[in-house]
């Protein structure tokens, strides 16, 4: 068995040395390090246990120098995808790109990219040299000692280090990790998404209501600006523009005067997806399958002549909404890592929105949707805005006398560290919008639900039952509403609202009239009539919302 440890060790080292490059972040290391661990021994292992392979131990070293250049070999793939995204990958756009490229593509590709390729593939080989030099001196040094016969603890070590490898299996993410699984899962992962949304398009194309039917009809100005921000995991009351004691919003706050700051506002829904489907579309809580039947907000703006731009720091391959943003006239999808598991920010988004803004098209409507807070919450901001880290004051003695865990209250400090980077680049986004010279111009800020973290128990995350899981922030600035007097905005800010009628509010925003479009659930209209729900009141997992104390100690601006 010390052939085997001796090669485990020549393996491991390798990887490490991949690590250090920072080719491989440390979970990848310790998922490679386990399946090499038990899969180098377990497979390789049967070789000495079988007499006739046994007697030609060229077969042991060619079995297991195959194995380390396979987990060199991917160590070396992912770390060229980490350079060239900048962060870990996510596979499926990686398939899609090499499934949707041709020669030229092909080609104009590597002549960019041939630095960091170069990078992968001098890695690969100076790891991949140097463990075959080792294993090539120590296949010669046991040619030169009579064959070892393996006796039976080691056999019985063998099988069960082989049947552990195969056991890891059963976990859907450490297969996903096997080098010689990890890509035709992926494919076959990329396939069944590419099926379901052809299957999804398909279905909605059939069920939607006809163009006819849409009765659009643009009454607004020659040109017009709406940016719509949809935050991701805010929960208002960690947010100093709506009391908290902490200051995670100052640069908003400086420019409350010129929002519209609506104060008690619920999600639908405590999850991304269910909650964009009735914030984007005609779906409600009363009738929440219209989605796939009636036209969305995109649909209905391009019908009304504008150009429509979806920019995000999150997946493009995203199901439901995937179809959504592909419908839009320009996308710019800056997340090309793993989803929401990766530490993009977005402040890059910045760019973008002022591209779009700067389009000659009289008409646009700007979607722009942002990772905010979503958990991992120290993923979502630099280091340069973490200002809450060891933070010591009330919001932690409170925190602390209501019993919850020094992990919840760490992770409230990260919380809070994400939402005032958001507020960064929110304001950012506002001045862009602001100095863009549109005539018209408005941008809308919307959570797609909040967060529970501490607030009424020792969770930190979505929340179904908790009201912190749907207690969001929204607010407007538009040049429309310039010149309102305090008590008009007051009126709005204290208009109680729930986010499944929010695609009402947007087509107000764009001067949309169609037969989706009620003014009584237009928060922004003076034919609003509040929610109409059967029972009088706005709902949270199917129960009425009692609003809490409203957690806000600023005065309407004059």
């Amino acid at each position: 068995m010390k052939q085997l440890a001796y090669r485990l060790g020549i393996g491991i080292a390798g990887l490490t040395a991949f690590w250090s490059l920072g080719m491989i972040s440390a979970n990848e290391f310790a998922k490679s390090g386990l399946l090499m661990a038990t899969g180098l021994p377990g497979i390789a292992g049967i070789l000495l246990a079988v007499p006739g392979i046994r007697a030609r131990p060229a077969w042991l070293s060619t079995a297991a120098m195959a194995i380390l250049l396979l987990f060199f070999f991917d160590a070396a793939l992912k770390g060229f995808l980490r350079d060239y995204f900048g962060l870990r990958p996510n596979p499926v756009l990686v398939l899609q790109a090499v499934f949707n490229s041709n020669p030229d593509e092909s080609g104009e590709f590597f002549r960019h990219n041939w630095r960091e390729v170069g990078k992968a593939l001098l890695a690969f080989v100076a790891i991949g040299a140097t463990a075959f030099a080792l294993e090539r001196r120590l296949a010669r040094s046991e040619a030169r000692r009579p064959a070892n016969v393996i006796r039976k603890g080691g056999v019985v070590a063998t099988g069960l280090l082989l049947a552990s490898f195969l056991a890891l299996h059963f976990n859907p993410t450490m297969a996903k990790e096997n080098p010689a699984l990890f890509w035709p899962i992926r494919y076959l992962d990329y396939r069944a998404q590419l099926e379901q949304a052809q299957a999804m398009q398909r279905a909605i194309a059939g069920n939607m209501a006809q163009r006819s039917e849409w009765q659009v009809r643009y009454a607004g100005p020659q040109a017009n600006t709406v940016v719509w921000v949809v935050g991701e995991s805010m929960n208002r009351g960690n947010m100093s523009l709506y009391g908290y004691e902490r200051g995670t919003t100052p640069m908003l706050d400086a420019m409350r005067r010129e929002l519209i700051v609506f104060r008690d506002v619920i999600s639908s829904e405590p999850a991304t997806m269910s909650s964009l489907m009735k914030m984007l579309t005609p779906a409600d809580l009363n009738a929440p399958d219209a989605w796939h039947s009636k036209p969305d907000v995109l649909m209905l703006a391009k019908e009304a002549g504008y150009r429509t731009f979806w920019i995000s720091n999150q997946v493009p391959n995203d199901g439901w909404l995937g179809l959504v943003s592909s419908r839009a006239d320009q996308q710019v999808f800056i997340n090309k890592g793993a989803g929401r598991g990766e530490n993009n920010f977005d402040g890059n988004l910045l760019p973008g929105l002022e591209a779009a803004l700067a389009d000659p098209a009289p008409k646009k409507l700007i979607v722009v949707h942002l990772l905010g807070a979503h958990p991992t919450y120290d993923m979502r901001y630099p280091s340069s805005h973490a200002r809450f880290d060891d933070a010591d004051d009330a919001v932690t003695r409170r925190l602390s006398a209501a019993g919850r865990s020094a992990w919840i209250r760490r992770l409230r400090n990260e919380y809070d560290n994400a939402v005032a980077y958001t507020d960064f680049v929110v304001a950012g986004m506002i001045k862009a919008t602001m100095a863009s010279g549109a005539g018209s111009a408005s941008l809308l800020f919307s959570a797609d639900h909040g967060q529970e973290v501490g607030h009424t128990r020792d969770h930190a995350g979505q929340s179904v039952a908790d009201a912190s899981g749907y207690e969001i922030p929204m607010f407007l600035w538009t040049r429309s509403f310039s010149g309102k007097n305090a008590d008009d905005k007051a009126i709005l800010e204290n208009r109680p609202y729930q986010t499944d009628h929010l695609e009402h509010a947007v087509l107000g925003l764009l001067r949309i009239e169609s037969s989706y479009y009620l003014a009584s659930r237009d928060i922004l209209s003076d034919a609003f009539l509040g929610q109409d729900f059967s029972n009088g009141q706005r709902r949270i997992n199917g129960q009425p919302y009692l609003p809490r104390t409203v957690m806000f100690n600023q005065a309407p601006a004059s």
